[in-house]
C-alpha cells in the first residue's frame, strides 16, 4: 500500500488600491497583500492547515513586511470600504 502525503500551500493576493512608497527601492506602488495557508496533504488533497502567513510586499523590488492576522484583516477591510 502507498500512501501519498506532503505540504503543499494555497495564496491568495490582493492589490492594494492605495499607492505605498517603499524604501527599499525608492519606488511607489501598489503593494500587494498576500495569505499563504499551508496545508499537510493526502494524496495531493489539503487535509488539514497547520500555518498561516499574512505578508505585504512591494511587487518592484520584493520587500517583505510580515503582518499579524488582525492587521492584514484591517488592511482588507479597508481596501473593501475605499471602493
Amino acid at each position: 500500500m502507498i500512501i501519498v502525503a506532503g505540504a503543499a500551500p494555497r495564496v491568495e493576493k490582493h492589490l492594494l488600491k492605495t499607492e505605498k512608497h517603499c524604501f527599499h527601492c525608492n519606488n511607489t506602488s501598489r503593494w500587494v497583500l498576500q495569505k499563504t495557508r499551508h496545508f499537510i496533504t493526502l494524496f495531493f488533497l489539503p487535509v488539514a492547515p497547520y500555518k498561516t502567513d499574512y505578508l505585504m510586499y512591494c511587487p518592484i523590488c520584493g520587500n517583505t513586511i510580515k503582518l499579524n492576522k488582525e492587521d492584514y484583516e484591517q488592511k482588507i477591510r479597508f481596501e473593501a470600504e475605499s471602493t
